[in-house]
């Protein structure tokens, strides 16, 4: 078996994030499990609303699969240490239309605007308003031997 890596992400509210991310990376929910009365409990919280939590979500962005979570024990911090890249290998047209989604909204920074990076590659970089970098590209990602 060949191992997976998969982003996994913590927000403050998953739920709320994981909406974000359709109205504004066109990203499609896949699963969503809240946390349960007995997990709730034993984190100290409310169990009346537990249909707005989430122990485990999976949502898609460009068909790859991001899982995230609730921070349950304490407030999530953005780091500029990890960045979600999306390659749409030869699709440039795909990149470009994702990244011009992306970027038509005041919801998202725009860091690097997309375009020519390097001769075989199409690049942009936005951050979004949870302070996660996302990039943006179709062609190669580096040389190959």
């Amino acid at each position: 078996m060949t191992a997976q890596i998969y982003p996994y992400l913590t927000f403050e509210n998953a739920k709320e994030a994981m909406d974000y991310y359709v109205q504004n990376f066109d990203a499609e929910i896949v699963y969503h499990q809240p946390l349960s009365e007995e997990q709730a409990e034993n984190l100290g919280l409310d169990i009346d609303s537990l249909s707005t939590t989430t122990f485990r979500g999976i949502f898609q962005v460009a068909g790859q699969k991001l899982i995230c979570a609730d921070a349950t024990m304490t407030n999530p911090q953005p780091s500029s240490m990890v960045s979600i890249m999306i390659n749409f290998g030869e699709d440039e047209a795909g990149a470009k239309q994702l990244f011009n989604k992306v970027a038509s909204s005041d919801e998202q920074r725009v860091t690097i605007p997309f375009g020519n990076q390097t001769a075989d590659n199409q690049l942009g970089q936005v951050v979004d308003k949870y302070g996660i970098t996302w990039l943006i590209c179709s062609g190669k990602l580096m040389q190959e031997d």
